[in-house]
């Protein structure tokens, strides 16, 4: 019985997917912080070193749709273990490949574990905590994403430097391959059951699931905003470290440490600022979760410039901390706004769809994109275009706020009178 309690604890549950969430974003971006090494061990061009990653994402991307539709029908939790136990394992055959295209392969397969893990885990998330909690607890989990990354980092920098890329992905990958067990141990929360009454059944049919979706206008706007934003972020977190390496002669054991660190700070005191600000201001906006979101997002602009353009460390690094803390404030606020408007039956099907969309149309292309782009002109034009481009994902919530509200009052006033026939 102790066990049983707990296992089915709200906070045992966040504490292991947060964890395991870091170990998902540290597999991730240890590529792009070995890219360097990589490129010059395997004789690549930039838009092959891209391509490493574009392949990810776009395996990422494809899995999610089939991973959100089995994670609505069966046990959540069990396929979350299956993902993370074959992306660890896929990370630990990266550092083994002997070919680039055997490394194209196993990053491709860390795609599909990585996303039976991602597109169900603020479903579950959602089911252990009320709404009002939502985007609290949401910042917490994903202040797991700069942790995670900043490790990615400072694990590919000051490891590849000192023993070789292969061996930093030997080190990212074992962890996981542990942790996965402690998921089969915990108890999965029943659907809905904290959203205050039973929701009439969502069918599990592709088309009318997609017609429920996009019957949610402030789905949609989120939708938009995030693929744009994930376009500039993830290519902008492959080839920051190599940007400095290149255009700021720093050695790459001290840029990507630096980088890492800068991001684990920012991006958790963002993460977490973005949950409590966004809760605070909700009391007086219902629209509170985009437009907090929005405009930190469109005051990004004016530090990635600096961070990209200013010749001295004494400028760069600040404003680099600055937008970094900028950008991560919209993480919790805009999925506790996706959760908050999709009913339990349907949730990991809406994450799945959003998940797969911002990655394929966001960045699928731009590692490879910008890579390519620097095999012509140089790096500095291409990062500097891209970091532009978050501050039109800002736009893009400020301009649809009013369809959050919408949606929210609709919502509230279903769940009312379900609970009136009830």
């Amino acid at each position: 019985m102790a066990n049983s309690r707990w296992s089915q604890a709200p906070g045992v549950v966040l504490g292991a997917l947060t964890t395991l969430n870091a170990l998902n974003y540290l597999d991730r971006y240890v590529a792009a912080a070995t890219l360097p090494l990589i490129l010059a061990d395997l004789a690549l061009s930039d838009a092959q070193g891209g391509l490493v990653q574009s392949l990810f994402i776009v395996t990422y991307s494809l899995a999610c749709a089939p991973a959100g539709w089995l994670g609505d029908t069966g046990s959540r939790l069990r396929l979350a273990a299956g993902g993370v136990l074959v992306w660890s394992l896929a990370t630990v055959a990266s550092g083994l490949a002997p070919t680039y295209g055997w490394l194209l392969l196993a990053r491709a397969v860390i795609g599909v574990g990585e996303a039976s893990y991602a597109v169900v885990t603020p479903s579950l998330l959602s089911d252990c905590y009320p709404a009002e909690r939502r985007a609290r607890v949401l910042g917490v989990f994903y202040a797991a994403i700069p942790v995670g990354t900043a490790l990615g980092y400072i694990v590919g920098g000051v490891i590849g430097e000192a023993h070789g890329w292969r061996a930093a992905f030997f080190i990212a990958g074992a962890p996981g391959a542990v942790l996965a067990l402690l998921l089969l141990r915990l108890t999965e929360p029943p659907r809905g059951a904290q959203d205050g009454s039973a929701a009439a059944p969502t069918p599990l049919a592709l088309g009318p699931s997609l017609r429920a979706l996009a019957s949610r206008p402030s789905y949609i706007v989120n939708t938009a905003a995030q693929v744009i934003y994930t376009f500039a972020m993830g290519g902008l977190a492959t080839w920051m470290p190599t940007y400095f390496v290149r255009e700021r002669g720093i050695p790459l054991g001290s840029a990507s440490a630096t980088f890492g660190l800068l991001l684990v700070a920012a991006g958790f005191a963002g993460t977490l600022l973005g949950g409590r600000i966004a809760s605070a201001v909700a009391r007086r906006s219902p629209g509170a979760d985009f437009t907090v979101s929005g405009w930190s997002l469109a005051a990004s602009i004016l530090f990635t410039v600096v961070a990209v353009l200013a010749p001295q460390p004494a400028i760069f690094w600040p404003a680099m901390f600055v937008t970094l803390l900028l950008l991560f404030v919209n993480v919790g606020p805009l999925n506790a706004a996706m959760a908050n408007v999709l009913p339990a039956e349907l949730r990991a099907r809406g994450f799945a769809v959003t998940t797969m969309l911002m990655h394929l149309l966001g960045d699928a292309a731009s590692p490879w994109l910008i890579g390519a782009v620097s095999d012509q002109i140089g790096l500095q034009i291409p990062v500097l275009a891209t970091g532009c481009l978050l501050a039109v994902a800002g736009v893009v919530l400020l301009w649809g706020r009013a369809t959050l509200e919408t949606d929210l009052l609709a919502t509230r006033a279903a769940l009312g009178q379900r609970e009136g026939v009830r």
